[in-house]
């Protein structure tokens, strides 16, 4: 028992950690969903008095003349803030995060992958709308990307999650997700083995991460574009390149650590048998939440079309 005692410090350090992650998302969640109404009226909505003030001072570093190197660092700063609170807003693409990642029986290193591929494919989408966005012709081609987008966006959501489904009912009886004696993550009372479920790590691929992650990103926000827009109408357009990249990574690190917390909480289960029903059937369940956000966006864009029309 004596050589175990040293193993708990880590075990514990790292519960904290994630514990600490987890009441920082909430706050943010519960400061986005109180004072993110008072710009109900504005042109971006679920704007925070934070984002607001962080969005001036970007628009406002901009379009100065001769930019400061430390103001340039700071805008920088805001626009990673900004980015963060954004993700934050209510939407579906935290849970679907999570979800893809349970149900792909992803780990740690998988989020921060999609993370990763997200904030690329937002920065590039919201470079590419708005240099179209200068012209009129580009202007047209722009309203109609958004107007469609969510339909191959959710066919692809649907393909995803009917893959994670195949792959999990497939893994059935088969010896992927298997029941096997175990001591080595954690000791137990009597330091007696018992039987554990322990999901497999083989239905996650990189280019489902990929995937997921360019659908994240494929839609510009609208701060995004005021940012980009700005910086083609002052001919600052590196600063804002790395302005955009730093929003993009605001959104990224929220659903890296929204993932993560999404795996712990399943780690958790698997190693608690008070929750073994659940953790069985975990990626199963995560897998038609997938098919469902897939169905509800490509529903709702063939919808606000027939309306639109």
């Amino acid at each position: 028992m004596a050589a175990q005692i040293p193993m708990q410090k880590p075990r514990n350090f790292i519960n904290w950690i994630y514990v600490a992650l987890g009441a920082i998302l909430a706050l943010g969640i519960v400061y986005v969903l109180v004072f993110g109404q008072i710009s109900l009226n504005s042109s971006a909505p679920n704007r925070t008095p934070l984002s607001e003030a962080g969005i001036g001072f970007i628009q406002s570093t901009l379009q100065s003349s001769a930019t400061n190197p430390l103001l340039a660092i700071i805008a920088l700063g805001a626009a990673l803030l900004v980015g963060a609170l954004h993700a934050l807003t209510p939407g579906h693409n935290k849970t679907l995060t999570g979800s893809y990642l349970v149900g792909s029986r992803a780990r740690l290193r998988d989020a921060v992958l999609l993370g990763v591929t997200t904030a690329l494919s937002h920065t590039a989408s919201a470079l590419v709308i708005g240099i179209l966005a200068v012209s009129t012709i580009g202007q047209l081609v722009s309203t109609q990307y958004f107007q469609w987008v969510g339909i191959p966006s959710g066919l692809l959501t649907i393909a995803l999650g009917i893959y994670l489904l195949w792959k999990n009912t497939r893994g059935v009886g088969h010896g992927h997700a298997t029941e096997h004696d175990h001591n080595h993550d954690h000791p137990h009372p009597h330091g007696q083995p018992h039987d554990h479920y322990h999901p497999e790590y083989d239905t996650v691929t990189l280019g489902g991460l990929f995937v997921m992650g360019l659908m994240h990103g494929i839609v510009p926000t609208i701060d995004a574009l005021a940012i980009i827009l700005v910086a083609l109408s002052v001919s600052q357009i590196a600063l804002g390149v790395g302005l955009v990249v730093a929003y993009s990574v605001g959104i990224a690190g929220v659903l890296i650590a929204v993932g993560a917390l999404f795996l712990r909480a399943q780690r958790v289960m698997v190693d608690n048998q008070r929750f073994e029903w659940f953790a069985d059937r975990a990626t199963l369940i995560a897998a038609m939440v997938v098919i469902v956000f897939g169905l509800s966006l490509f529903l709702r864009t063939l919808l606000a079309v027939g309306l639109h029309d």
